[in-house]
């Protein structure tokens, strides 16, 4: 009874959430008003800790590109604060303009030091190709970007073109569904469709694709990144996951636990 509920709940939000993402695009990335600015320095802060942690990064000097900074670039602005010696966010989608007025002037208090906006660098750019960003990069990150990328595989390939020698990259991927509520009682609730059922009814250009920390792997290995792992980060309850019905095809993944983690590549 519980399955079928849900299966139907994450049919009927995902399929009105589709029509709205087909219509507009892909512009509301984060599960929180721009004009929080606390809530986003916060955020910011907690990408960097959790980015620098995971990939025990050390910034200093460090050419930073980002890949899907979301609804502005405070991320840069912290990566900058901590020593790196340029930054670059590039996105398929220009969101900055969502930014509060007042949040840099905020986050350059924060931090002890202003903002230097001609610091923050940006490139609209297609995907996967990225035939628009140009440079090479010491370190390339992310933070729930690449969950939204139909080729990963292709963007992989992409970054390792831009990567200097010795480069590495570092994602931190959310791996749930990104339905607000649903994602509380059923993180794994976009799983539960078959391939056909998912293209037709909850499918638009940024999407979550689906796939699992395995996969991410995979790709990294064969675009060139070298060594890749995974650092665990939420995880899935175990009779969660005893009890919930997910289409045939995710049945067998090795990491199906993993809700949320980082990969680590390259160096």
């Amino acid at each position: 009874m519980r399955n079928a509920a849900l299966h139907i709940a994450g049919l009927v939000m995902g399929t009105a959430n589709t029509v709205r993402h087909r219509r507009r695009g892909y512009v509301t990335p984060r599960p929180f008003s721009a004009s929080d600015v606390d809530r986003t320095i916060r955020h910011a802060l907690e990408v960097v800790d959790r980015l620098q942690e995971h990939g025990a990064i050390d910034w200093t000097g460090k050419r930073v590109l980002e890949v899907g900074p979301g609804s502005d670039l405070s991320t840069g602005a912290v990566i900058l604060a901590r020593g790196a010696e340029s930054y670059r966010a590039v996105d398929l989608f220009d969101n900055r303009a969502q930014a509060d007025p007042a949040l840099y002037g905020e986050l350059g208090r924060r931090l002890g030091a202003r903002v230097d906006l001609a610091r923050l660098q940006f490139t609209l750019a297609t995907f996967p190709g990225l035939r628009e960003v140009d440079g090479a990069y010491d370190l390339i990150v992310s933070n729930a970007t690449l969950e939204h990328v139909e080729d990963v595989g292709g963007l992989f390939a992409s970054l390792r073109r831009l990567a200097a020698p010795g480069a590495r990259m570092v994602h931190h991927v959310d791996g749930q569904t990104h339905m607000r509520w649903i994602k509380d009682l059923d993180p794994l609730n976009i799983l539960r469709y078959s391939d056909v059922t998912y293209a037709r009814l909850l499918d638009f250009p940024g999407a979550p694709n689906r796939l699992r920390a395995e996969d991410y792997v995979e790709a990294a290995r064969a675009s060139g990144w070298g060594e890749a792992t995974i650092v665990p980060d939420v995880r899935a309850d175990a009779g969660y996951l005893e009890r919930t019905r997910l289409a045939r095809r995710f049945r067998d993944s090795s990491t199906l636990e993993l809700l949320t983690f980082t990969l680590v590549a390259g160096g």
